[in-house]
């Protein structure tokens, strides 16, 4: 029978091909549904988290509080450690904290320390923020409570890690001072910016680095997972700032957009899924046809079969095991072809990252800017050279070989643009 059914399939293979097709084109049309209303969604979650908090999330502003006081502040942070929920604390600073990578530490930092200092980013925060927050790490670990590490640690992002080169050490300071305050780089963190950041502990800052802590006001990130209303949550939030630091909350509101994330995938998903519905629909319409054409022609010769003694399930499995075997076969290769169409997407490359510094001259002028630019990015397949203007100068390079260090004066611009370069020759052409 086997052989029977096999014999069958050979005999139409414009039919074998075209009823194939169309099934393999719906198969496939439900696993890509399948993929984006599951491992899509979750994608995208993950991603939201990353930058705007789990879902909910909620912001506070603090204000008329005593941000100054050490043990007030100690206090503070010992209550939300001890709060079942998830929250952390951020603290924005009136002067820029700046960080330049040290390969040890050195009782005498050399000069080009101080030269390499660097504005950063800086997240000066609590050891819940990566709760709140989604930010998986790349290597290394987050920051400890302070009541743990007792030490300054920074974690830096992936874009602040080409900066720091694998450096061990990182010198903090403001520039109001001029001693260096050596930090460790205990973890890279992927937090899906795009700019370079770093993440250090508030207290451990407030009580190993005062002349850092030059905070201005306090945020409140506070994600629920024990099933606290909002109302609960102004009511201790509001009982934790009275024993404390004093002041009140204001400007409260979400500052994730799960909500929104969540509409917008189920409209994406459901328009998916009645697409995929409709082309499976159209694959199995057209098959039947295939199929029912194929049996009047088969009718004289499925007549002289049962004449001669055939049963009437052989009959049934004669017409129907071609399509079965053509089915199996058809439901493995859409699933082979899914998993590989995956794989690709998940592995196709970035964009390169090309970085170009300029150092205007004291003719410079900023209505110019963007005529450098463009002159920057028409240029950038040329690594270190430097390009002569009236002005300034720009040296361009690839972010994985940069263009060094020179030594411009202040003030400076680093400017990270993402382009598609076609491949040139040794030349530049």
């Amino acid at each position: 029978m086997l052989k029977m059914i096999l014999k069958d399939l050979r005999l139409s293979p414009l039919r074998s091909i075209l009823t194939s097709v169309s099934m393999l084109v719906g198969i496939i049309a439900m696993i890509g549904s399948v993929l984006v209303g599951t491992l899509g969604r979750e994608y995208l979650i993950s991603v939201n988290a990353q930058v705007y908090g789990w879902s909910p999330t909620y912001s506070f502003v603090i204000a008329e509080s005593d941000l100054h006081d050490r043990n007030k502040m100690e206090q503070l942070f010992q209550r939300f450690e001890a709060i079942d929920d998830v929250a952390a604390v951020t603290f924005s600073m009136g002067e820029d904290i700046r960080f330049a990578p040290m390969k040890d530490l050195t009782p005498i930092p050399p000069n080009d320390v101080y030269q390499n200092l660097m504005a950063f980013d800086v997240v000066c925060t609590t050891e819940a923020y990566s709760q709140v927050y989604n930010l998986p790490m790349t290597s290394g670990r987050w920051l400890e409570p302070s009541s743990e590490g007792g030490s300054l640690e920074v974690v830096i992002n992936k874009e602040a890690k080409n900066y720091f080169n694998d450096s061990p050490y990182a010198a903090g300071n403001v520039k109001s001072t001029l001693s260096l305050t050596p930090f460790n780089i205990v973890g890279v963190v992927n937090d899906g910016r795009n700019f370079p950041t770093i993440y250090a502990d508030s207290a451990a800052i407030l009580n190993f680095a005062p002349a850092m802590w030059q905070v201005q006001n306090a945020n409140v990130y506070w994600h629920p997972t024990t099933g606290l209303t909002i109302e609960q949550i102004h009511s201790a939030l509001g009982d934790i700032l009275t024993d404390t630091i004093g002041g009140y909350w204001e400007s409260a509101g979400r500052s994730d957009i799960g909500d929104t994330y969540d509409s917008v995938l189920s409209i994406l998903q459901l328009g998916l899924l009645v697409t995929s519905l409709l082309l499976l629909f159209v694959s199995v319409l057209g098959q039947i046809n295939i199929g029912l054409s194929s049996l009047e022609q088969r009718t004289h010769e499925l007549l002289i079969r049962r004449a001669i003694g055939a049963s009437r399930t052989n009959i049934v499995v004669l017409v129907l095991g071609s399509q079965l075997i053509l089915s199996i076969f058809v439901c493995f290769a859409a699933i082979l072809i899914s998993l590989i169409l995956v794989h690709c997407i998940g592995a196709l490359p970035e964009k390169p990252t090309y970085v170009c510094e300029l150092s205007p001259t004291e003719r410079g002028h900023l209505y110019q800017f963007n005529y450098r630019v463009v002159g920057c990015m028409l240029n950038a397949h040329h690594p270190h050279e430097s390009i002569g203007f009236d002005w300034g100068s720009v040296y361009c390079g690839h972010e994985d070989d940069p263009c060094g260090a020179p030594d411009f004066p202040e003030p400076n611009f680093d400017i990270m643009f993402f382009v598609d370069i076609p491949p040139f020759d040794s030349k530049g052409e």
